[in-house]
């Protein structure tokens, strides 16, 4: 494909992911006129930026959101997305960087412009919908400080048209959604955006033809850790019914220090002349930005007990059945690691310092078989940070009486440079919403793919259950076995691969 064809693509894409402006879906909640547009393939109903709380700026900077509230005579216009939540470039290097490895062109990624007022949602449903449609809300990922609802592979249409309605929902980012500032009651105050993007969908989701009691949420990587916490927040009650959990887990396995957090908050604001949270919301958001990062440098951001909104460790609320009673889709990727390797690994290093010598030597002897130290990394770190931990949800999920699936995605596109990086880290989002990237090798097993694995997860926010008539009986979990199904050119069940290595490192 030539490169000015390639651009033309880019811009008829945007223009339909715009909308058609002879067609305007109205809807109207308590005398708030809610505007939207028509998707290009005719099918789909989009209202795009619509606020569930009143910006987070100035004195609500750092404050539990506050609710969206319909007023009399308000028109709102809903055919554009709105600014992402304020952030670094590291998503957008992301993109660049596997565009660039895939052989593409990195400055046709549209980057969107970023702001701390971003409380805005997006909404897909099917034209003319019916009343009670399931329910999908997508909680996205960037290790908390980065990423927005609307990247690329996250757009609905696609889901939509099939009969649900998907919604996008962000979150405050870095610093300004993780800060635990001594005068701060609610550290943990993206995890009260997500909740409040709940409520209003309890609230409001009926007017556009959904079911409120029908929610399912769907979150990958740092999205998904926001699912591990909002299935064990009291807070977060009949919000939603059902979760699909992917590729997360680090937060069972690495939980965050409350003194360190606040150690580093102390830092933060001792950055600034004057470390009062009064001082501090009232300079711009780009010199907050500018600040934390230098001095959340290498801090990963996420959730702390607080009393409130997470009562406890992470771990022992899930041991304790203090959580939801949710039915839980949930796995992980084969190669979840192989995008952030530099080449050279140190395998016993990271034996020392992340487990036991006598677990270190268990663990050398059961993968002797495996020649390339870079996969053996590989294969630990993906076990230790997403395996294990998703393991251990579906089990005591089970427990508590939901029914839990596992899976394994193991897909790699047919192409020299896809072996480089394997099933990697988000490889499996292009299947689940169709949103394959013009940059991303595919062809006719990805598509088949794609309609196997929509059809697991379509059925699953429908009724509960992933089995359907399109695609391979998927027995639920069952830890005797550690029952997975594997997503690859052929769908088959085994136990997992990295079953053993969970049962060596007994993390939990």
């Amino acid at each position: 494909m030539s490169q000015s064809f390639f651009r033309i693509f880019i811009v008829l894409f945007a223009i339909g992911i715009q909308g058609s402006t002879d067609h305007q879906p109205t809807i109207l909640i308590k005398d708030t006129k809610l505007i939207g547009s028509l998707h290009q393939n005719n099918e789909v109903e989009m209202f795009l930026g619509l606020p569930f709380a009143a910006p987070p700026v100035g004195d609500l900077r750092w404050e539990k959101p506050v609710p969206w509230i319909p007023e009399l005579n308000k028109k709102i216009i809903a055919n554009e997305f709105k600014p992402a939540c304020i952030q670094n470039q590291r998503i957008v290097n992301w993109y660049k960087r596997l565009i660039l490895d895939f052989g593409g062109d990195s400055g046709t990624f549209d980057v969107p412009a970023f702001s701390e007022d971003c409380l805005y949602l997006n909404l897909w449903r099917p034209k003319d919908a019916k009343n009670d449609l399931p329910v999908i809300v997508y909680i996205h990922g960037g290790s908390n400080k980065a990423g927005w609802s609307y990247e690329p592979n996250y757009l609905g249409h696609n889901i939509a048209n099939k009969g649900y309605i998907l919604i996008s929902i962000p979150y405050r980012l870095g610093v300004f959604g993780f800060f635990s500032h001594p005068d701060i009651e609610n550290p943990n105050i993206a995890l009260y955006d997500q909740i409040m993007a709940l409520e209003w969908i309890q609230k409001y989701i009926s007017f556009f033809g959904g079911d409120p009691s029908n929610v399912t949420l769907v979150g990958e990587s740092a999205g998904a850790g926001g699912i591990s916490h909002l299935i064990a927040s009291p807070l977060s009650e009949d919000l939603f019914h059902k979760a699909i959990h992917q590729s997360g887990g680090s937060s069972f396995t690495y939980p965050t220090s409350s003194s360190n957090v606040k150690k580093l908050a102390n830092n933060f604001a001792n950055s600034f002349k004057d470390p009062s949270i009064g001082y501090l919301k009232s300079i711009s958001a780009e010199e907050i930005l500018a600040v934390s990062e230098e001095v959340y440098a290498e801090h990963y951001f996420n959730y702390v007990e607080d009393n409130l909104s997470i009562t406890e460790n992470l771990s022992d609320i899930y041991k304790s059945g203090n959580v939801q009673n949710v039915d839980l889709l949930i796995g992980s990727n084969n190669d979840e690691w192989s995008l952030y390797f530099d080449g050279n690994v140190n395998i016993g290093l990271w034996l020392d310092q992340e487990t036991t010598p006598q677990k270190k030597i268990k663990l050398l002897e059961l993968l002797d078989d495996i020649k390339d130290p870079i996969r053996k990394m590989d294969l630990l770190i993906t076990a230790k940070n997403f395996v294990c931990p998703s393991l251990f949800m579906a089990d005591e999920l089970a427990k508590k009486g939901g029914k839990t699936w596992v899976y394994q995605f193991n897909r790699v596109r047919d192409d020299k440079l896809a072996q480089k990086y394997g099933a990697f880290h988000g490889a499996e989002l292009p299947y689940v919403f169709d949103t394959h990237d013009e940059w991303l090798p595919t062809n006719e097993k990805d598509r088949e793919l794609t309609r196997e694995i929509q059809s697991y997860w379509l059925s699953f926010a429908k009724t509960g259950n992933p089995n359907n008539s399109d695609a391979v009986t998927w027995p639920e979990y069952d830890s005797y076995n550690d029952s997975t199904l594997v997503l690859d050119d052929e769908i088959y069940q085994r136990n997992h691969e990295s079953s053993e290595i969970c049962k060596i490192m007994d993390l939990f």
